[in-house]
């Protein structure tokens, strides 16, 4: 009987510390409820899709990325902003939304904007995309 307990309880204590992570590939995503935390399992585009990214400053003096897609992405993203009128898009980054702002009308020119309502430090994370896209077209 008491091998049956201590074995019982260390299954129970192993199964109670595995932890499930769930990875998000850093790309825009739909808002499948009212709060940012509920998103599609899957990005309807991805970092690979930019053609390109810069890093701005806003009239109030924020920093912002702001990009295109690439012209073979157009219809994806018009077709995304144009199901998302009235609702949000979110941003994920590192498994992290870093913006999700409300979709008020479709987006046909390809562009974007990442603002920074959380103060993450939007520096840091124009790198890390611009060196993403890097590696992911020349390899380095």
């Amino acid at each position: 009987m008491k091998i049956s307990t201590i074995l019982f309880f260390c299954l129970l204590m192993t199964a109670c510390m595995q932890t499930k992570s769930f990875h998000r590939t850093n790309g825009w995503y739909y808002v499948t409820s009212q709060t940012t935390d509920s998103l599609s399992q899957t990005p309807f585009l991805t970092v690979m899709d930019f053609d390109s990214l810069r890093l701005e400053t806003d009239a109030f003096g924020h920093s912002v990325i702001t990009g295109v897609f690439l012209q073979d992405k157009l219809p994806i993203w018009r077709e995304a902003t144009t199901k998302s009128v009235g609702k949000y898009i979110a941003f994920v980054f590192n498994d992290t939304v870093i913006t999700a702002p409300q979709v008020n009308s479709p987006i046909e020119s390809g562009c974007f904007q990442i603002s920074n309502p959380h103060g993450y430090d939007l520096e840091r994370i124009f790198r890390e995309l611009q060196k993403e896209i890097d590696i992911s077209r020349f390899g380095n």
